[in-house]
């Protein structure tokens, strides 16, 4: 089975919603069920129809985070140390990273797992499974690399990883 790899605040979110699910949205479309039963035709009850859509998404949602969370390793930011310049930290998972892409800007971001990859945040969350951590990882401050792309390579350049 393949590890989830997940943030503390990712993981907490994800047991929140979690049991939101269950004990609240479960119940209120059950009842939502009940309730448009009680109407007599069920063939042409929109509000049927809508909360059996409605608890088909929340026990798919259910399923997608229990396995999700099944074989999990939180990815422990607290072990990253503050110190934004230090060169002999790695690239490694839940590392922060600022970088710059050939000739464009510096870019930083944060390398997470698959569920919480970001690419709009001032920030952005990289994935594991991304180029991007193919060609940094395992990397320090100050290294050059070639980062793979669909139509050839381009150099990254690391100025920091914290």
């Amino acid at each position: 089975m393949k590890k989830n790899y997940l943030t503390k605040d990712w993981y907490e979110n994800l047991i929140k919603e979690l049991h939101e699910l269950k004990n609240d949205k479960l119940n209120n479309v059950l009842e939502r069920l009940a309730e448009a039963k009680s109407m007599w035709d069920l063939s042409e009850n929109f509000e049927y129809k809508s909360a059996l859509e409605d608890k088909d998404f929340i026990l798919t949602r259910v399923a997608e985070i229990e396995s999700l969370i099944e074989d999990v390793e939180i990815i422990d930011e607290d072990k990253k140390t503050d110190s934004k310049w230090r060169s002999d930290k790695i690239v490694d998972y839940g590392s922060k990273v600022i970088l710059k892409v050939e000739w464009e800007k510096e870019y930083s971001v944060t390398i997470v797992g698959a569920w919480e990859i970001s690419l709009l945040d001032e920030i952005m969350k990289i994935s594991l499974e991304s180029p991007m951590w193919l060609a940094i990882r395992w990397k320090k401050a100050w290294d050059t690399v070639k980062m793979k792309l669909h139509n050839g390579k381009v150099d990254v350049k690391i100025i920091s990883v914290s």
